[in-house]
């Protein structure tokens, strides 16, 4: 699903039948941005709609889930974010911090919630953020992302060959490019 579903959160109640099927079939929710600058004109008439706007539309979407405890509600639905979860990788400590005067009705910390979602690398080859992610989330929690069709020719192999190159542990590569999206989509064997 895109992020936003005609200008609808996906935490919005009118998707939780989509949820319900999603949790009894143990199915993945896949969230990408819907290239609407997280719906603000201080981004889309500025230029920056995919550069700044996606990784913002991937925050928002995410935290709208944990916020209506969508992936406490719906355990066996699996929800695997793009972009590393935008700025998600960076913000779980102050996300805890300010929970209890914004959104006090929150049925989990959202740093423990971040931590039982998915995450694909998708980082435009940008180590750090992928180091950070797999700091802040475990690198169990990240599967292998292209952003293709969007990526293409040598952006698309770097994509691949940066997570190689990242300075993360030998099986925690194997596992990100090998094992984990087959694991996240239940087609590892016993």
């Amino acid at each position: 699903m895109t992020t936003t579903v005609l200008g609808r959160t996906l935490a919005d109640p009118l998707f939780g039948p989509v949820h319900e099927e999603l949790d009894r079939r143990g199915a993945v929710l896949y969230i990408h941005p819907a290239g609407e600058g997280a719906a603000s004109p201080l981004i889309t008439e500025h230029g920056m709609t995919w550069m700044v706007g996606a990784p913002v539309e991937d925050t928002v979407a995410v935290m709208h889930l944990i916020l209506a405890g969508i992936p406490v509600r719906y355990p066996r639905m699996r929800v695997l974010a793009s972009h590393l979860g935008g700025a998600l990788p960076l913000l779980p400590r102050r996300l805890d911090d300010h929970l209890a005067f914004e959104s006090p009705e929150t049925p989990e910390l959202p740093s423990v919630t971040v931590g039982r979602l998915w995450y694909d690398t998708v980082s435009h080859v940008h180590t750090p953020a992928l180091v950070a992610a797999a700091a802040s989330f475990g690198a169990d929690r990240l599967v292998l992302g292209t952003d293709f069709p969007y990526e293409d020719g040598e952006v698309f192999l770097r994509a691949v060959d940066y997570i190689a190159d990242s300075g993360l542990a030998p099986e925690e590569v194997t596992m990100i490019l090998d094992t984990h999206a087959a694991a996240l989509l239940g087609l590892s064997g016993p």
